[in-house]
């Protein structure tokens, strides 16, 4: 029978923050992610976000998202109607197109029984019609996320992988990480490591969550790391977070993922006084 090696916990000189400077009173917080676009994932937050005004800055209409993707997928396969849409872009359908053809009738009538035909074409068209702002989609996979202003590329010392951020939800002020390699091909885990969430080390006692090992949005989402398809491996970190990445042997590597500035409709009503933020 096989067990799988025990795993060694990093040496104390290998922490990723220094006790000096954390606070005194911490509470440990897992990172709350967000879920992959879904038919039920969706549909909620589209409920939610159905009375704002005008779209987030940078959300994209669910449908164009959906058509993109299929035709990537599905080379040739023209969905029916909006449940084919949704259906084709949030699942993963196999063999020839009359056999999709067939899944896709049997889902429709399941759903059917529940709430009738003209109410699964609804929801459907509701859906489809909202505007998202997907997290997770890497660079170049979508014509509608092609701005490489907001895309960091920095090569991991003493290897010949880099790490790359790219931005997700605006809003939820949430950004990826990747690692690529010299070519820029996205890799999953390429080496032994942790990645850290640390508290800002300019100040340390301001932080919140406290620090904590991070997993990737694959691992939180209950895949194995076998199970991953090749280069899809990201993590979810938020604007501002300070983080480390550990490796054995290798001295930390330390980063803060930028601040991307939100141009607000709303006028504060307040009077801001003029100091520095840092004094030598």
């Amino acid at each position: 029978m096989k067990t799988k090696p025990t795993r060694a916990e990093p040496a104390k000189t290998q922490k990723p923050y220094n006790d000096a400077k954390r606070p005194r009173q911490r509470t440990t917080k897992t990172q709350k992610l967000v879920a992959p676009p879904s038919l039920s994932s969706i549909s909620s937050s589209s409920n939610s976000s159905s009375t704002q005004q005008a779209p987030a800055p940078g959300a994209v209409e669910f449908r164009k998202l959906c058509v993109e993707k299929v035709r990537k997928k599905y080379a040739g396969l023209e969905p029916r109607c909006d449940f084919d849409l949704v259906q084709l872009s949030t699942k993963t359908y196999k063999g020839t197109h009359a056999e999709i053809y067939a899944a896709l009738d049997e889902d429709l009538a399941m759903n059917v029984g529940s709430i009738g035909y003209e109410g699964v074409c609804e929801e459907a068209t509701k859906l489809l019609d909202t505007c998202v702002e997907p997290t997770g989609i890497k660079p170049g996979k979508s014509a509608y996320f092609n701005d490489d202003k907001f895309v960091f590329v920095r090569p991991i010392p003493d290897s010949k992988y880099s790490l790359r951020l790219f931005p997700g939800s605006l809003s939820a002020a949430e950004y990826c990480l990747d690692f690529v390699d010299a070519a820029g091909k996205p890799v999953n885990s390429p080496f032994e490591f942790e990645l850290w969430g640390v508290p800002d080390p300019d100040a340390p006692w301001l932080s919140i969550p406290a620090a904590g090992k991070l997993r990737s949005a694959e691992h939180t989402f209950g895949f194995k790391q076998k199970d991953i398809l090749p280069g899809a491996e990201k993590f979810i970190l938020r604007d501002g977070q300070t983080c480390v990445l550990m490796r054995p042997g290798k001295r930390p590597l330390r980063f803060t993922v930028p601040l991307r500035k939100v141009e607000s409709d709303v006028v504060e009503d307040v009077d801001v006084v003029d100091l520095p933020r840092v004094v030598e």
